[in-house]
């Protein structure tokens, strides 16, 4: 589906195939299972605007978290300016150039904006909500969107509990979604056919029926082949591509476990570094205030897109890995990122870490490896090395290991409970392959992390399991087992 304009600027939408017997819909609850950039957002976007210009009714679109919500939204928001000029267009033709002027001052006040929502001619609104709590959508009454549906938490039944009602009254029900695991309502949408109108469309479809043209990125045709072997991701293709219910999705760590590992005298510190603001060159002499112990460093790199996260571990006598530092950098200069990570290994003598040196991480890595021989290991990410970081990651909280400030009673550190809680996996499908497939979702209270503080905190187990034994015991003074520790 394209969204263009002619040569004399009158916008024109094309739809596929499929997205037209989508758009043309109008069931009761429509489900969609379509594979990744096929358009569904977009065309339901579309639906929304067309609808509510043409009835007058309500959309509200709702996702698990704002940012998708909002995306959907933009989307609704393009619609709109294109139906804004077809509208204008209309007008200006039934009269004649004394009245151009006039018509355009009043046609402005006829569409209102704002981030969130959408008033059209005849009061209509399209509004984007997050869906972290379905009941502050109780009482509101008209069409509804769910977008990401199958990343709803709880298998999303507590959300269509509560949000169907919205529809109540004659109103549609678009779901959306990619197939997570058949432990949630989308899965049962998706196969009762004869309740809900179904549009399923993996890439295989697309290809051959619809048009759709893979490209690499100088815009040359590939074959699925060519691009399913570039994804090299045989569980996560069948899902993300062939839009099959592969399997279900897990928590890597449960919540149970994460509440289980809450420790209430830690003295965890957390600073938050956003482009070349917030950075403080003390922030590691706080390390003379806690109990004797090596600092086992995790760095998750990110410059632009995601956050940096550097993760440090206290080593205790008792075998307990307790999280002493955090520092968490969005956007921030390499440089200054190397000198954070430079300055916490060298807070405490004997400290050892790990970082991401996939892609941009790779030359900073190379530099800590020369800098702190045997004591940095730079972990090229790959599903091998993911799933062994977080078979340890599972194993250290299962067993009580990992230990986390009390996020509970410190709303500060919940962030990172959620961000472990983020990272979802399922087996790799081969009977003689025990690998982990993991997956990053979304992480509610930190929108902008896709699990890198949950990695950090990986990598930083690495450091310690993998370092940590070359340098021997720890010396007798860090041998002693402090109050409380």
């Amino acid at each position: 589906m394209t969204l263009e304009a002619t040569d004399n600027l009158t916008p024109v939408i094309r739809f596929d195939p499929s997205q037209r017997r989508f758009f043309d819909d109008d069931a009761r609850v429509q489900v969609v299972n379509f594979h990744r950039q096929k358009g569904k957002d977009f065309t339901a976007a579309a639906k929304a605007v067309n609808d509510a210009i043409v009835s007058g009714h309500n959309w509200y679109i709702t996702s698990v978290t704002q940012r998708q919500a909002d995306a959907t939204h933009k989307k609704c928001a393009k619609f709109v300016d294109a139906f804004k000029m077809l509208l204008n267009i209309q007008g200006k033709a039934e009269m004649d150039e004394r009245q151009y002027e006039e018509w355009d001052d009043q046609f402005k006040h006829l569409f209102t904006r704002t981030a969130r929502k959408i008033i059209l001619p005849g009061g209509a609104e399209i509004e984007a909500l997050p869906g972290k709590n379905p009941d502050t959508l109780a009482g509101l009454t008209g069409n509804v969107i769910f977008t990401e549906f199958g990343l709803f938490p709880n298998g999303g039944y507590e959300h269509w509990r509560t949000i169907f009602p919205l529809s109540t009254r004659g109103f549609q029900v678009i779901v959306i979604s990619t197939p997570r695991g058949k432990k949630h309502k989308f899965y049962e949408l998706c196969t009762d056919h004869d309740a809900y109108s179904y549009h399923f469309c993996p890439l295989s479809k697309s290809v051959a029926d619809d048009g759709f043209v893979l490209t690499d990125n100088k815009g040359r045709p590939c074959t699925i082949e060519e691009f399913k072997k570039l994804y090299r991701d045989v569980a996560g293709f069948a899902r993300e591509y062939e839009c099959q219910f592969t399997g279900d999705l897990d928590a890597l760590i449960a919540w149970a476990q994460l509440l289980a590992a809450q420790d209430g005298e830690i003295e965890a510190r957390m600073l938050r570094v956003d482009g070349g603001n917030g950075w403080r060159e003390t922030f590691f002499d706080a390390v003379s205030s806690l109990p004797p112990g090596r600092i086992e460093w995790g760095w998750d790199v990110a410059r632009h897109a995601d956050l940096s996260c550097l993760w440090g571990n206290l080593a205790g006598r008792d075998g307990k890995k307790r999280l002493a530092f955090l520092v968490i950098m969005r956007k921030c200069e390499f440089a200054l990122q190397r000198a954070i990570v430079t300055r916490a290994m060298k807070c405490r003598p004997g400290n050892v870490g790990c970082g991401d040196a996939t892609g941009l991480g790779m030359d900073s890595n190379e530099t800590l490896a020369a800098n702190f021989r045997d004591r940095w290991e730079p972990v090229t990410f790959s599903s091998k090395s993911k799933s062994e970081l977080g078979s340890a990651g599972r194993t250290a909280f299962l067993d009580g290991t990992q230990k986390l400030p009390a996020f509970m009673a410190d709303e500060q550190w919940k962030p990172v409970a959620t961000d472990l809680y983020s990272v979802q996996c399922e087996p790799s499908g081969d009977a003689a392959d025990k690998r982990l497939l993991l997956s990053e979702t979304e992480n509610e209270l930190e929108p902008d992390s896709h699990c890198d503080i949950a990695y950090s905190g990986l990598l930083a187990l690495r450091a310690g399991a993998m370092l940590g034994g070359k340098l021997g015991p720890l010396p007798a003074p860090l041998m002693e087992k402090p109050v409380g520790w």
